[in-house]
């Protein structure tokens, strides 16, 4: 172990050595935890520009989730009339930059999410017809 000739030297060395520290724990918990959890369905904006809240798609009785692990995603959704909810699962491919895709067997795309922070969208439908999802992690 290096011998410290003065206090100046021991006190520089721990100041670094706290700093490193600290930097090391703070780049852990960067908040960024990647496309893993469950997401929830939180509002919907048709491309008329008339949005469903959370509340809104409640009370119409509709829900859908996805659970992401790995390469799975698992996805749940119910809406009325339906005797039991839908269940899906699709493989998970990244495309970078915060963009992924929900794939079919076979590979056919179901959808391209964009992830934000605690936030993922996509959009579904073309067009006039075009609605954007927006889930939040739960």
């Amino acid at each position: 172990m290096r011998r410290f000739r003065n206090k100046k030297t021991v006190r520089l060395f721990i100041t670094q050595m706290l700093i490193l520290s600290m930097l090391v724990l703070f780049a852990g918990c960067a908040g960024n935890k990647g496309i893993e959890g469950t997401w929830v369905l939180a509002e919907e904006i048709e491309a008329n520009g008339n949005k469903l809240t959370g509340e809104d798609l409640q009370q119409l009785g509709v829900s859908e989730q996805y659970v992401i692990s790995g390469t799975e995603v698992k996805y749940t959704g119910s809406i009325p009339g339906l005797q039991k909810s839908i269940e899906l699962t699709f493989e998970l491919k990244e495309n970078g930059k915060n963009e992924y895709e929900f794939n079919l067997p076979g590979g056919i795309n179901f959808a391209t999410v964009t992830l934000k922070g605690n936030k993922m969208t996509y959009v579904a439908g073309t067009k006039d017809s075009a609605t954007t999802m927006i889930f939040k992690r739960k």
